[in-house]
């Protein structure tokens, strides 16, 4: 597989893109610091060589971009092909700018995606941001359920989850809970919810209270 003659600009693109299920050029802008017609011109080259494909998956949305098999090699990730549901693609777009917007701050080598850590979960067997959800009572072993981002903080792991909609009271309650635990168990260090304004925010203060998590779960606006 041959880069383009910028091929380290090329590796960083593909491998951002790879880091997440799927992006738009509007994120490779704002996480390259580059130029609308530079971002193109390098997405396209990167399209063309197969690194990078277009998925038109929302009705009179752009389409956004994948990497492939042969771009998460060349970006130097051991990465599965990123499993993509039309449905999620909003949620998974808002992740992106939340991750973008924590490696501004805590840099970037130290945000880790789901698809990373889940990866490295299944691989190295080490828990990293993720939380088993209480045996329900029919007996079934409890489920797995994991962050949308980790954050390794200078304390420790900081669980990043991303909510656009409410969830329903029960389950988003039975997830605090398991999170308050993982806390106490030093999975985590911090646990950080951060909701759409509205309805999704004041569902998730109200199972905070219910289940006396204010201590720790912190509830912020999800960054626009």
């Amino acid at each position: 597989m041959k880069a383009g003659r910028n091929g380290s600009r090329d590796r960083e693109l593909v491998r951002f893109v790879g880091r997440h299920a799927v992006v738009t050029v509007e994120q490779v802008m704002a996480m390259m610091g580059a130029g609308r017609t530079a971002s193109y011109r390098r997405v396209a080259a990167c399209i063309e060589m197969g690194l990078l494909e277009r998925l038109a998956l929302l009705r009179d949305e752009p389409p956004v971009l994948r990497a492939t098999r042969d771009g998460l090699n060349y970006a130097g990730l051991g990465l599965p092909v990123a499993s993509v549901t039309p449905g999620l693609v909003r949620h998974d777009l808002r992740c992106v700018d939340v991750a973008i917007l924590a490696g501004n701050h805590y840099g970037h080598d130290r945000v880790l995606t789901e698809r990373e850590f889940t990866w490295h979960e299944h691989t190295e067997g080490e828990r990293i941001a993720s939380v088993e959800v209480a045996r329900a009572n029919n007996g079934r072993l409890p489920k797995t359920h994991r962050a949308d981002l980790a954050i390794q903080g200078g304390g420790g792991i900081i669980a990043v989850e991303v909510e656009l909609t409410p969830k329903a009271p029960h389950r988003l309650q039975g997830l605090l809970r398991a999170w308050c635990r993982a806390r106490l168990g030093k999975v985590v260090s911090e646990v950080h919810y951060l909701c759409e304004p509205g309805n999704t925010r004041r569902a998730v203060e109200r199972a905070v209270a219910k289940v006396k998590a204010e201590g720790s779960i912190a509830i912020r606006d999800v960054p626009r």
